[in-house]
Formats: C-alpha cells, sequence, structure tokens
C-alpha cells in the first residue's frame, strides 16, 4: 500500500533557511533569493565549506553501504535535507533489491522537494518523508509513516549527519538519542557525523567561528562539540573501527587529502546496538 498524496507545506520565503545553505554548498543551487547574502558571508567566512558539506555527503554514502553490506535493510535518515543526488534510497538501492527508507525533516523546502521526488520516482510504496524533528523521537518512531514501512522488531540503519550541530545542549541531545535508541532493536546502526574545531589550527578556528554567527544570524545557533562529546552520543552503542574519526577518513574510498583545511573539522563513526 502507497502512502496517501501529499499536501505541500507552505513556505516562508522571508527568512534564510540552514537546510537550504546546505543544499547550495553542495549542488551550488540558489533556491530564494533571501538566501543570497548568508551563503555570500558564509562563502567569506568559511572558503572551505562547500569541500565540508561535500565530505558529509560522501561519507553518508559510505555509511548506508557499510549498513547495507552489513545486513541493513531498512533506514530512518533523521535531518536528511533538501533532496540531491545520491540520496539514502537511491545509494541503498545500488546494493540491495527493495531497501525500505524513511526520511525525516522538519524544514519545508526539504519536505516538499522530498515528497515530490519520491512521487516521482514511483517509489512511495517503499520510501516516505516525515514531517518531524529530533527533540520529538517518539513522534518520529511512532508515525504512521514509519509504522508502515520500518519493521522496528528487525536492525534499523540509523542516520544523524551533521544533525546535532544544530541541537544544543538545552535540548539534551544524550537524552534524545537515548530515547531514540531504545526504540530500536538490537543489530541496528548508528552513523553520526558532528563538527568541531578541537584539531583545527588558530586561523580556521577563527573562520568557522565567524560562519557559525552567521548561521545564528540567519537561522539555527550551531553548538559546536569535542571529539570526547561526540564520543558520549554513542552511549549504548559499540563502535565499529576505526571508531572516531574524520569525515574524510573514515572507510576512505580514496586517498585523504591532508592539507584539505575541512578534514580536522569534522568528525564521524558508526556504532552497532548490542
Amino acid at each position: 500500500m502507497s502512502s496517501p498524496d501529499f499536501e505541500p507545506r507552505p513556505l516562508d520565503t522571508t527568512k534564510p533557511s540552514s537546510a537550504r545553505i546546505y543544499h547550495h554548498m553542495i549542488t551550488g543551487e540558489v533556491i530564494f533569493e533571501t538566501d543570497l547574502p548568508y551563503i555570500q558571508q558564509l562563502y567569506d567566512a568559511i572558503p572551505f565549506y562547500p569541500i565540508w558539506a561535500r565530505h558529509n555527503r560522501a561519507f553518508l554514502a559510505r555509511a548506508v553501504r557499510h549498513m547495507a553490506g552489513h545486513g541493513i535493510r531498512q533506514f530512518l535518515d533523521i535531518g536528511s535535507g533538501l533532496p540531491t543526488g545520491g540520496n539514502t534510497h537511491e545509494i541503498a538501492r545500488e546494493i540491495l533489491p527493495d531497501p525500505h527508507v524513511v526520511y525525516v525533516d522538519n524544514d519545508e523546502e526539504a519536505i516538499n522537494r522530498a515528497r515530490d521526488l519520491l512521487a516521482e520516482q514511483r517509489l512511495l510504496d517503499t520510501t516516505t518523508m516525515v514531517d518531524a524533528d529530533l527533540r520529538q523521537p517518539e513522534r518520529i518512531l511512532e508515525h504512521p509513516e514509519t509504522r508502515r514501512l520500518l519493521d522496528l522488531a528487525q536492525p534499523v540503519g540509523l542516520l544523524l549527519i551533521s544533525v546535532l550541530p544544530w541541537i544544543s545542549d538545552a535540548d539534551h541531545p544524550q537524552e534524545l538519542l537515548d530515547r531514540l535508541r531504545t526504540g530500536l532493536p538490537s543489530g541496528s546502526r548508528l552513523a553520526m557525523t558532528h563538527v568541531s574545531l578541537e584539531d583545527a589550527g588558530p586561523e580556521i578556528k577563527a573562520q568557522v567561528a565567524a560562519g557559525a554567527s552567521v548561521f545564528a544570524a540567519a537561522s539555527t545557533p550551531v553548538t559546536l562539540r569535542t571529539r570526547q562529546q561526540f564520543h558520549s552520543f554513542f552511549n549504548g552503542w559499540v563502535l565499529t573501527e576505526p571508531g572516531i574519526s574524520y569525515a574524510t577518513d573514515w572507510h576512505a574510498d580514496h586517498p585523504t587529502d591532508t592539507d584539505d583545511n575541512s578534514r580536522p573539522c569534522n568528525f564521524a563513526a558508526i556504532g552497532t546496538l548490542p
């Protein structure tokens, strides 16, 4: 049974969106003119930001392939953002005959575009978009669309790619992750990335700090965290080798550029639920 027709979400085009800005950094597409001043400020502040964003996207692809190669057949992609090339369902379908994917986001443009894309690709029987937020773990897990597509008695591949930086400490991210974890069965896998300045040099720290202030003024403040803080988010999960690493380095499929300024600014890891 396919998902019912979706009603488009109303868009507020007067405010910039972190999802649209991130999408631009990956694709170069400008969706609304109101985003342009903030995009230019980010280019000025962090020249390597588009490269960092593409590293995130490349890690997502490797994470999905890794999970599929270890028996994961269904995926929950929270904070999935606007669809671009190399979406989770597209990567999974390269390996699996019939993967089930639930995307979750609360950005209006991301929701509308994802639903249009899935309808165009005739994939609503196996893939859907849920309008929700990481701050609502029970809504995500209990949503009718999640229940329709995911068998929560079987392992799930949980993807949180560059999502936690948008969750402040006041939102209690560890508690949110614990609530998600308790709703998933043994054998599930969790992939996460997180921006950090712990290993960056003084110049890069200044650039990223300036970029973070742009995001704070544009839409949502960014929370930077240390390697240890990121590690703690895998509480209850067993880390896959090599543990916490840079997103560029995690099971890299091509030589790593050690001179890449964005490399030390993005931690990544995958964990397995015992």
